[in-house]
């Protein structure tokens, strides 16, 4: 194989194997959610709560606070990396009107970096424990129903697929989230009071339902008091990236207390949170989203698509070198071309019979001369004489009476 040849097959073997260590082995591992991971949301609404203030001063009519406007920061970023596991600080922050903070909750979540569902903690780190989903779709969403932690009820409920729609430009996966139960986080629970006054549980209740009011009368005073935590959320998952494009949610938590029937009643909102996706925040979310879709094109398609050609491309090219090359060699096993020898040369007459330690122009005997005298005759005879004819027919009456000669000689 020629040098050539040899150069275009290692290169395009190179460029196929590129293909498939970029297809199968590079994105995988680009893939996932990423070291320095670092996003924020930004929501408005409003928000019904109860009024510390007032009601340490006794005004209960006006402790419950309705339609506050508000804004709400979602700010999730890696705080540690393990393999395939990543811990994810969860933050919510909700401010009011003046900028105050209202609530402030801060989860940490060790999930897959690729699914996003619960991871074993690594060591070392901290992380709260979970089943499901919690802070964001796996990568890569499928139109099907996902576990999701709820974290108020700290229960595993379904992330209910529904629809397929555009939402600000990309193709998105609407999820549903509907849950409702006792509420169990530790936190929250702690900045609650157990129990209250009847009397202050009866104020209230008249106060958050005046068509309702509760009947609190012959029950237990202070009044025990249960919390119930109600979730309802909508999602826009981006189809390609799992990226959360937009998202509207109803979180509330009510307080209830056993009536004079014994029967459990809702008595006094104590916060309900309704929050929708800014338009700012929903613009970027899908040009974050339309950009890694992009990148995984690029890597995923084009790049392996692209090296694969141009491989196939160069071991053609290589190929078509090789046979041309061949194609110019001649075969050893045919025969090439004949060619005719120069004839020889003919011997000068001149030196016919001259050669040195002959008999000839010695005296050795008659017998000797009249051998080597017809020698020397039939060699001139064979060969063209270079003179006239006249001068033919001397040589032949010159050897006529040589012969003469010897033939007396001998009879002597």
């Amino acid at each position: 194989m020629r040098k050539t040849s040899w150069y275009l097959g290692a290169a395009a073997t190179l460029l196929v194997t590129a293909s498939a260590v970029t297809r199968f082995a590079v994105l995988p591992a680009v893939h996932q959610v990423p070291d320095d991971a670092d996003f924020t949301m930004h929501f408005a609404g409003g928000m019904t709560m109860l009024d510390p203030q007032a009601l340490q001063a006794g005004n209960l009519s006006g402790a419950i606070v309705r339609d506050l406007p508000v804004k709400v920061d979602r700010h999730v970023h890696a705080v540690h990396t393990s393999g395939s596991t990543i811990v994810l600080s969860d933050r919510t922050v909700v401010s009011g009107p003046q900028k105050q903070t209202l609530t402030d909750v801060d989860n940490r979540w060790a999930v897959d970096r690729k699914t996003l569902l619960e991871r074993s903690i690594p060591k070392g780190a901290r992380a709260n424990p979970h089943k499901g989903l919690t802070a964001g779709f796996p990568l890569e969403p499928k139109k099907k129903n996902y576990p999701f932690w709820d974290s108020p009820t700290r229960t595993t409920v379904p992330a209910t697929y529904i629809r397929t729609e555009q939402r600000a430009g990309r193709e998105t996966y609407v999820f549903s989230i509907r849950t409702s139960g006792p509420l169990a986080d530790p936190d929250t629970l702690r900045s609650l009071p157990p129990a209250m006054p009847k009397a202050a549980v009866q104020a209230l209740a008249g106060v958050a339902f005046p068509n309702r009011p509760a009947d609190l009368t012959g029950g237990a005073d202070p009044t025990p008091l249960a919390y119930t935590s109600t979730t309802d959320l909508t999602g826009w998952v981006d189809s390609e990236t799992g990226t959360t494009v937009d998202l509207e949610s109803t979180q509330s938590v009510t307080a209830t207390a056993v009536t004079a029937n014994g029967t459990p009643t809702e008595v006094f909102p104590v916060v309900q949170l309704k929050m929708t996706t800014t338009p700012a925040s929903r613009a970027e979310l899908a040009d974050i989203a339309a950009d890694g879709a992009q990148a995984l094109w690029l890597l995923g398609v084009v790049g392996p698509l692209v090296a694969l050609l141009l491989g196939l491309a160069l071991l053609g090219l290589a190929g078509y070198l090789e046979f041309r090359a061949r194609r110019a060699q001649p075969d050893p096993t045919i025969p090439g071309p004949r060619t005719e020898a120069a004839p020889e040369p003919s011997p000068d007459p001149a030196t016919v019979g001259a050669a040195p330690g002959t008999a000839t122009g010695t005296a050795a005997g008659a017998g000797a001369t009249e051998s080597t005298t017809k020698a020397d005759t039939n060699t001139a005879s064979s060969v063209p004489a270079a003179g006239s004819d006249a001068e033919a027919g001397a040589d032949a009456d010159s050897d006529a009476g040589t012969n003469h000669k010897t033939n007396n000689a001998s009879t002597t």
